[in-house]
C-alpha cells in the first residue's frame, strides 16, 4: 500500500510540470547570426516579419481561422504595433490569474490554455530561441499578458 501512495503522490506532484509546455533551449534564432537579446531594433523587426509572424499566424489560424483571420502585429502587440513601441506585456490582452496553475483559465477556457501552453509558448520560444514554459523561463505567459498572483 505504501508503494501505491508514493506513486500517487509522485503523479500529483508532477501535474504542474505536465500542464505547461515543454521547455526550449536558449540559442540563436533560426536564420539569424545574433541572439535575440543582442539584436538591434531593425534586426528584431526583420526577424519578427520573416520568422515569428508567419509561424504564429499559422498557429493561431490553425486553432481558429475565423477568429484570427486578420492575424497581424496588433494581435499580440495591440496599440504598440501602431505606435512602433511593440511594448510587451500588452495590457490590452486578457489579464491572467496565475493562482493554482491558472486554474480559473483552465476551467473557463481550456482550449485556449491548451493552445497557449502546447503551441504558442513552444512556437514563440523556438522562434526566439528562448527557454519557455513555467518557472525561470525566458518566455512565458507573462511575456505577452499581464499576470497576477504569480507566486500563488
Amino acid at each position: 500500500m505504501f508503494a501505491h501512495a508514493r506513486v500517487v503522490a509522485l503523479a500529483l506532484l508532477s501535474l504542474p510540470l505536465l500542464a505547461c509546455g515543454p521547455h526550449g533551449e536558449t540559442g540563436i534564432p533560426e536564420g539569424q547570426e545574433t541572439p535575440w537579446a543582442e539584436m538591434d531594433q531593425s534586426q528584431r523587426m526583420e526577424h519578427m516579419g520573416a520568422v515569428v509572424m508567419p509561424r504564429m499566424q499559422a498557429v493561431f489560424q490553425g486553432h481558429d481561422p475565423d477568429r484570427f483571420a486578420d492575424f497581424g502585429c496588433a494581435t499580440c502587440h495591440g496599440g504598440g504595433a501602431g505606435n512602433g513601441s511593440f511594448e510587451m506585456p500588452n495590457p490590452a490582452l486578457p489579464t491572467l490569474d496565475a493562482s493554482k496553475l491558472y486554474k480559473k483559465h483552465r476551467k473557463v477556457s481550456p482550449d485556449m490554455v491548451k493552445l497557449m501552453w502546447k503551441e504558442v509558448e513552444p512556437a514563440m520560444g523556438e522562434a526566439l530561441a528562448l527557454t519557455y514554459g513555467l518557472g525561470d523561463a525566458e518566455f512565458s505567459c507573462a511575456s505577452c499578458h499581464v499576470v497576477e498572483n504569480q507566486n500563488e
